[in-house]
C-alpha cells in the first residue's frame, strides 16, 4: 500500500527546515543524507572557544552536529575582536562560552549547544570526553593540551589538536590506537610564547580554525581525513601547506608502554607561564590600580620591556629596554628604586622583573601588562561618567 503523504513526512529523519538546511550536504555523492545523519547523531567537545575555537563552533553549528558543547572559563575582552569572530562588542566583558551558545543558537536552533564556563581541568575533563564522539582542541597552552590527550588515549576517543603562532599554524587528528600527541612533543615546552606575546595574524586562527572543522565533519561523515595521525604544517605568510606523516614511539608514556596516570599529573599541574611559584610570582607582581599611585613616584622607575615596534605602536612611559637587552642594561638601573616593568600581557615583565631580582634590585610586573592596566583604566573612565550623570 503506497504511503500517505503525512506519513512519509513524519518518517523522515530530517524536518522540512532540516533538509532544506542541509541539502547542499546531502547532494554531495560522498556525503548524501548518511553522512548528514550522522552528524545529526554526533556529540562534540570543544576546548576554548578563542581564535580557533570561534571558525570551529560557527561551521559545526552550522553543518548540523546534533550536540555541541563548548568550555573556556574567559570573558570576551576587546583584544579578543581582532580574531575572534563570534563575538561583538556588545559581548564585551561576557563570558565567552555562554556568549559562543547564545550566538550559535541563533545560527541553529535544530542542534543542542550546551555552555560550560569553566576551565578544562582535571576535575571536569574525565566525564566530558568520556560523554563525546569527537573533542576539539581550541586552546593556547601545552598543559591542558597534555590533558586531553592523556584522557582521550585513555578513552580511546579522537581528538583534533591545533595551534597558531604569529603566521604559522598546525593541526592534527589523533585516532585511538595510532600515535599520540606525546609521540609528537614527549615532554612540554617551556619556551613557547603565546599569542598575548608574540602576536598572530587575525585571519591565521580563521583558517587554521576552519581546517579543523572541516576534519571534524568529514571523520564524523564517514569520510577520509588526511591529518589523521598527520600533522598538517600551515604557513599563512608564504600560503605553503606541508603534511608530515606521524609514528606511533613504543616507549611514549601515554600511548606506548603501561603508565599510572598520576605520573603524567604534574604536567597538568604545571604553571606554563612562569616556572615561580605561586607566593614568589605573587610578591612580584603590581596591580594597575597601585602602578597609577607609584610610577611617578621617587621611589620607582618604570621599564617597557617590549619590542621597538610595540613601543612605538603605545606605550605609557617609562624606559624602553627589550626583555633581550635586560641583562645588559642592569649596569645603568637605579639600585635604590623599585624597578617596575610592564609588557603587552604580563609574561615578559615577570621575566624581566626575575632578572632583576636575581641581580640584586627590587623589581616588580605590572599585572595583566598593558591590557589588564587598559582595561582597568577604561572602567575608571565609565564609572566616573556614570557618576557625572548622576
Amino acid at each position: 500500500m503506497p504511503t500517505s503523504f503525512s506519513e512519509a513526512f513524519t518518517n523522515s529523519v530530517f524536518s522540512s527546515e532540516e533538509w532544506l538546511r542541509y541539502t547542499r550536504h546531502i547532494q554531495l555523492p560522498q556525503f548524501g543524507a548518511g553522512g548528514q545523519t550522522r552528524l545529526k547523531q554526533s556529540e562534540v567537545l570543544v576546548v576554548g572557544c578563542g581564535g580557533l575555537g570561534c571558525p570551529v563552533l560557527l561551521y559545526l553549528a552550522a553543518a548540523g552536529i546534533g550536540r555541541l558543547t563548548v568550555i573556556d572559563g574567559d570573558d570576551v575582552e576587546l583584544t579578543n575582536l581582532q580574531r575572534q569572530v563570534l563575538y561583538t562588542e556588545r559581548d564585551l566583558g561576557l563570558s565567552k562560552a555562554s556568549a559562543a551558545q547564545h550566538h550559535l543558537s541563533q545560527i541553529n536552533s535544530s542542534i543542542e549547544i550546551q555552555a560550560i564556563d569553566q576551565a578544562f581541568t582535571l576535575d571536569n575533563g574525565e566525564a566530558l570526553i568520556k560523554d563525546h564522539d569527537l573533542v576539539i582542541d581550541c586552546t593556547d597552552n601545552f598543559a591542558t593540551r597534555y590533558l586531553i590527550n592523556d584522557l582521550c588515549v585513555q578513552r580511546a576517543k579522537p581528538w583534533i589538536f591545533a595551534s597558531v603562532y604569529q603566521f604559522s599554524g598546525q593541526c592534527a587528528l589523533f585516532e585511538p590506537g595510532g600515535p599520540c600527541f606525546r609521540c609528537l612533543f614527549p615532554r612540554m615546552p617551556t619556551d613557547i610564547p603565546d599569542c598575548n606575546t608574540a602576536g598572530v595574524i587575525g585571519v591565521l586562527p580563521g583558517l587554521v580554525g576552519s581546517v579543523q572543522a572541516g576534519e571534524a565533519i568529514k571523520y564524523l561523515a564517514g569520510l577520509a581525513t588526511p591529518t589523521s595521525n598527520s600533522l598538517l604544517l600551515i604557513e599563512a605568510l608564504d600560503l605553503e601547506f606541508r603534511r608530515i606523516q606521524l609514528q606511533r614511539k613504543s616507549d611514549c608514556v601515554a600511548c606506548g608502554k603501561q603508565q599510572s596516570f598520576d605520573q603524567l599529573k604534574p604536567d597538568y599541574l604545571r604553571i606554563s607561564d612562569t616556572a615561580l611559584s605561586s607566593k614568589t610570582r605573587e610578591a612580584m607582581l603590581i596591580s594597575p590600580d597601585q602602578f597609577n599611585r607609584s610610577r611617578d613616584g621617587d621611589q620607582h622607575h618604570v621599564v617597557d620591556v617590549r619590542s621597538v615596534d610595540e613601543r612605538q605602536g603605545f606605550h605609557i612611559g617609562g624606559d624602553h629596554i627589550a626583555l633581550p637587552e635586560i641583562s645588559e642594561a642592569i649596569l645603568h638601573l637605579p639600585r635604590d628604586k623599585t624597578i617596575i616593568c610592564y609588557c603587552q600581557s604580563g609574561l615578559r615583565s615577570l621575566d624581566a622583573a626575575q632578572q632583576l631580582r636575581d641581580a640584586g634590585f627590587t623589581a616588580l610586573s605590572l599585572e595583566g601588562g598593558l591590557v589588564q592596566w587598559l582595561q582597568h583604566q577604561f572602567k575608571k573612565g565609565l564609572q566616573g561618567q556614570q557618576q557625572d550623570a548622576l
